[in-house]
C-alpha cells in the first residue's frame, strides 16, 4: 500500500506542478502582462549539478502587487481542484496522494509570496527559499511523511484488539 501511495503522489506531483505553472501564466495574462512557460536550468546549491524546471515568466518584470498575485494564486488556484476531489475520494491511497499534493501546492503559494515580500518589501534575502533542494525537498518530505503515515495507519488498523 505504501509504494502505491508514493507512486501516485509522485505522479500527481508532476500534474500539480504543471498546473501550478499554467496558473501562474494565466494570472500573468490576467494582471495585464504577457509571459510564457519556459524550461530553465536550475543549479543545485549544495551539489555541482544542474536540473531543469518549468517556470512561468512574465515578458517584462511586474510590480510587486501584481507579482504577489501571480506568486500566491498560481499554486493556490492549482490546489483547488485537487482539494475539491478530496470531498469525493474515499479510498485511502488516492486520498493520501491528493492531500499530500494539496499541502505541497499551499506550501508553494506561501513560499513564493514570502520570498517576494521579503525581497521586494522588506529587503531581506533568504537564498534557501529559491534553492531547488528546498523547493523539491519539502515536497519530497511531504510525500514521504504521507507515505509513512498511511503505512503506519494501515499497520495499526491491521492489528486486532483481543476481546
Amino acid at each position: 500500500m505504501s509504494v502505491r501511495v508514493l507512486v501516485l503522489s509522485l505522479l500527481l506531483f508532476m500534474v500539480a506542478f504543471g498546473a501550478h505553472e499554467v496558473m501562474h501564466l494565466l494570472l500573468i495574462f490576467a494582471v495585464g502582462a504577457d509571459g510564457s512557460i519556459i524550461a530553465r536550468p536550475w543549479r543545485l546549491g549544495y551539489v555541482d549539478l544542474t536540473i531543469y524546471a518549468l517556470h512561468a515568466q512574465p515578458a517584462h518584470p511586474l510590480d510587486a502587487v501584481r507579482q504577489a498575485v501571480v506568486n500566491f494564486f498560481g499554486p493556490f488556484l492549482a490546489a483547488i481542484p485537487l482539494a475539491g476531489l478530496l470531498l469525493y475520494v474515499r479510498e485511502p491511497i488516492p486520498f493520501a496522494a491528493l492531500a499530500a499534493n494539496v499541502v505541497i501546492l499551499v506550501f508553494y503559494a506561501i513560499i513564493e509570496l514570502a520570498d517576494l515580500l521579503l525581497e521586494a518589501v522588506w529587503n531581506v534575502d533568504i537564498p534557501l527559499l529559491t534553492t531547488p533542494e528546498f523547493n523539491y525537498g519539502v515536497p519530497a518530505l511531504v510525500i514521504v511523511l504521507t507515505t509513512l503515515t498511511v503505512a503506519l495507519m494501515s499497520a495499526v488498523r491491521g492489528r486486532r484488539i483481543p476481546e
